[in-house]
């Protein structure tokens, strides 16, 4: 078998619609084994093309009838993808009838059944599984949806909109009609069938409308829905007050669903949800999952305006929604938690995955070029990168000027369909700036690197601080044009304080931020009259997605670490120590050479924790990069180097700081578990961090399970599990089976227990996670339970890459097994294998050869984009 290249698909080739689809009525009539869509569209030409081409894949075609006239067969032709009609009127009503079967539909995109229940899921292209369709974004149009099935099986019937009719039928079925008011295109489109539980509130918009708020899940399962009902109602309330954003429908819906292949969807008024991203209690969930749980509700909330009511113009443009909304979402995470300690983990997270990506095979800009599928820019950087483009823009004009942006940028282009360049240009006239060069950020790939050179004259008591920046090449871009970075900067006194910067390039935005911008390759600044030498605060808040090159000394760092009023850069510098040792002992491992531990680095951890001040800022800064960040500062990937490196550091950091790290622990241990208040978060993060560290040492496997036998919450009892399976003691076994025999009915919290075996350090994990996929409690074709295993293994980098296990041949047959049945599950899973051209050569040639048997094996186009510039990334032609 082969795979035969697909067709691609380029930005410069979109064309607006030949059609324009006016009213939508779809009727669906639901059964155990099959489903009948009726479908009415009123239509209106909008060109000169004479044929209608409809998207449509895997529908029976019953009837299609013209303004209530059967259509001609001569005069229409159905191909596997499409069904297009022969020189239709100017204006008609087109109504047609298929049959779908979702109980056979494995990809879980379009109408498919998660167990008893009937969802969908149709971004970006699963309306056209549904039934015959204009499937495009700038194809917008309201929808009147009637939806029928048995009543005492599916009493549970929802759609888009406001609720407008229900009624029962013969023969004990029922059903419910929906109008949604607002246009919408079809991939925001939603149904949902079932027997389910439900939790009700309401929410008073500040123009005094009453919404009524529905969260269902699984009978039994609603009573842990209330914290993400508290989640919305905060985000509703905050999208009032920050950016004037009221909801605009009578009801707000969202459904947690077992099967979902993302984490959650937008639809309009009804959003369906991976259930890991609803169900939350104490004893079930994590302090994280409560933290993902109220991001994410209010991500997919935000998306009434910025995705929704404003939506975008094709897929090229998937950042305009998703990277804008990210940064919404991350900037009510930082009003309603930790400014700080939100924006770390935002950073961190961009480094190790967006990062990754700009240095990999799969690198691409923010606004790609081109594409097999769709599916596949649902990638770090259309979201997270895309946010720190917006991000940016806010630290150019301010709080409230980007604020000013945003009112123009809804005023102007509500109920359409734009570009990034509508957005960007909205608030850059709110501002009177001109922003040609900022764009280039979304037209090319890569991080920029800037490089810091500093020269100071005691004589002269000047200082000279010159910045270059340079972008290596990436795929289909060799040249880069300079970006425009915005760097916010300070500098910093021996004692601490702050030096009055007074520079003409320096400039103040209108929260006081001090900006430095960077335009061209180079750039050198000069700033007098200052006694001794400051010590350089810049990228401050990581005000760009820059690497930032600086040979900073351990001094140096440790000042900043202990004084910089701006978190972010104190944590930062300790990730730079911390780097930079675990860089060297990595290299002394490979060599076969010893080397200790940074004593400046031990130091520093040793202040941060005699600092009781922030116990969440305390734990982050404790805590060391990660692999996939360390990688791409790397020629060779040498995993087993990596892994001794890395546990010599923990080593060493437990030893040198375990009087701290048990005053920390037994201090924190036990006080107020149930509580959800952002510094109780903090305190138990700070004790788990100290219970790892001390998990190395005589006695620390015995401490871990004690807390683990003891834990009143899951966040105590995951981080003692965490920490007993990287170790070699025999509770190891005995914990993971105590947490099996209590949680195997819950299947999310299953997901913790595969997961954390696949993140294990040890060199047995790949035979566990070989033996844990065939297990009774392994169900491939849930999406959850597949990351949960393979793709939390892909991740784990030592033991994926250990040259003495078959790892990528494994790897290859499950992505092949999978992509048959759920081509964006096997996608996602393809990307383990972007670090493989840093291999060594028998390692990369082993890699090689799954990548090749990947690509022979008639993938799908989704996964066949992924494997193929893999390849491509070391100039190998495949060989098909």
């Amino acid at each position: 078998m082969k795979t035969d290249e697909p067709k691609k698909i380029y930005l410069q080739d979109y064309r607006p619609p030949d059609f324009e689809v006016q009213k939508v009525d779809l009727h669906f009539d639901l059964y155990e084994d099959f489903c009948r869509v009726q479908s009415t569209l009123r239509i209106r030409r909008l060109g000169t093309v004479r044929d209608l081409v409809l998207d449509g894949i895997d529908l029976q075609l019953e009837k299609i009838t013209v303004d209530r006239k059967p259509w001609p067969s001569a005069r229409y032709h159905i191909s596997p993808e499409s069904l297009t009609l022969d020189d239709v009127p100017d204006q008609f009503t087109l109504e047609t009838v298929v049959k779908i079967f979702p109980d056979k539909n494995t990809d879980l995109e379009g109408l498919y059944r998660s167990g008893p229940m009937f969802c969908t899921q149709c971004e970006p292209q699963g309306f056209r599984k549904i039934t015959y369709y204009l499937d495009r974004p700038d194809s917008m149009s309201q929808f009147t949806v009637t939806v029928a099935a048995d009543k005492k099986k599916y009493p549970i019937l929802l759609s888009n909109g406001n609720r407008a009719e229900q009624k029962d039928l013969p023969d004990g079925r029922h059903q419910v009609t929906w109008e949604d008011p607002f246009k919408k295109p079809a991939y925001l489109f939603a149904l949902v069938a079932g027997d389910l539980g439900v939790i009700h509130d309401s929410f008073t918009t500040f123009s005094e409308k009453k919404i009524g708020l529905e969260i269902y899940a699984p009978h039994g399962q609603q009573e842990r829905c209330w914290h993400a009902m508290e989640c919305l109602k905060k985000a509703m309330k905050w999208d009032e007050e920050r950016f004037g954003r009221e909801y605009d429908l009578t009801a707000y819906l969202i459904v947690a669903v077992d099967d979902f292949n993302a984490g959650a969807m937008e639809n309009k008024g009804l959003n369906i949800f991976n259930s890991r991203l609803v169900l939350a209690d104490p004893i079930s969930a994590t302090d994280s999952d409560y933290f993902n749980i109220e991001s994410v509700i209010a991500h997919e909330y935000f998306h009434n305006w910025t995705g929704n009511r404003v939506t975008l113009r094709d897929w090229f443009e998937l950042s305009l929604k998703e990277g804008l909304t990210v940064f919404r979402d991350q900037e009510f995470s930082m009003d309603v938690g930790s400014r700080a300690v939100v924006r770390i983990e935002s950073v961190n997270d961009l480094r190790q995955k967006q990062f990754s990506e700009d240095a990999g095979p799969n690198a691409h800009p923010i606004r790609p070029e081109s594409c097999y599928a769709v599916d596949n820019f649902f990638t770090p950087t259309i979201y997270e990168k895309g946010a720190e483009v917006i991000r940016m823009m806010q630290t150019m004009v301010g709080r409230p000027g980007f604020r000013k942006g945003m009112d123009l940028y809804f005023s102007r282009y509500d109920g359409q369909a734009v570009t990034i360049e509508d957005f960007a240009q909205a608030i850059a006239d709110a501002n009177e700036q001109h922003w040609d060069q900022f764009q280039l950020w979304y037209s090319q790939a890569g991080t920029p690197t800037v490089t810091v050179e500093e020269d100071y004259d005691p004589v002269k008591k000047s200082y000279h601080l010159t910045l270059r920046q340079s972008c290596g090449p990436s795929p289909g871009q060799v040249v880069k044009k300079p970006f425009l970075i915005p760097l916010l900067i300070g500098l910093l006194r021996k004692d601490g304080s702050e030096v009055n910067l007074r520079h003409p390039d320096v400039t103040v935005n209108s929260e006081g931020q001090k900006i430095l911008y960077l335009r061209d390759p180079e750039k050198t600044l000069l700033f007098h009259d200052l006694p001794e030498k400051p010590v350089l605060s810049l990228n401050r808040q990581f005000s760009a997605p820059v690497h930032l090159q600086w040979r900073a000394t351990d001094e140096e760092l440790l000042h900043l670490l202990a004084y910089d009023s701006d978190d972010f850069n104190r944590w930062e510098a300790g990730q730079i120590l911390a780097t930079q040792n675990l860089l060297v002992l990595t290299q002394a491992a490979q060599a076969g050479r010893s080397h200790a531990v940074s004593p400046a680095l031990l130091a520093g951890l040793q202040k941060v924790l005699d600092n009781r001040s922030d116990p969440a800022l305390q734990a982050m800064i404790l805590q060391l990069p990660e692999d996939s960040y360390l990688v791409q500062m790397q020629a060779v990937l040498h995993a087993p180097a990596m892994s001794a490196a890395r546990v010599q550091l923990e080593l060493g950091i437990a030893n040198g700081l375990q009087t701290l790290l048990r005053e920390t622990y037994e201090n924190l241990n036990g006080k107020n578990p149930h509580s959800r208040d952002p510094l109780d978060f903090g305190r138990r993060h700070l004790k788990n961090t100290a219970l790892f560290y001390l998990s190395f040492l005589p006695g620390g496997a015995d401490l871990a399970f004690k807390q683990f036998q003891q834990a009143k919450i899951m966040t105590d009892r995951q981080a003692a599990l965490q920490a007993l399976c990287d170790s070699e003691s025999s509770l190891r076994e005995q914990a993971l089976q105590e947490f099996r025999d209590q949680w195997k009915n819950d299947t999310l919290v299953l997901n913790k227990w595969f997961a954390l075996q696949a993140s294990s350090r040890r060199r047995q994990t790949f035979s566990d996670v070989v033996k844990l996929w065939d297990h009774v409690d392994f169900n491939k074709k849930n999406p959850n339970r597949v990351y949960s295993l393979l793709w939390r293994f892909g991740e784990n980098i030592p033991c994926f890459h250990d040259p003495t296990q078959p790892t990528y041949e494994f790897f290859a047959d499950k992505i092949i097994e999978i992509d048959r049945y759920n081509p964006q599950v096997a996608t996602r899973l393809s990307g383990s294998f972007n670090l493989w051209v840093k291999l060594p050569t028998t390692q990369k040639a082993s890699a090689g050869r799954a990548l090749q048997k990947m690509l022979r094996s008639n993938l799908s186009k989704n996964t066949y984009e992924i494997v193929s510039k893999a390849l491509k990334a070391e100039d190998m032609a495949p060989t098909i």
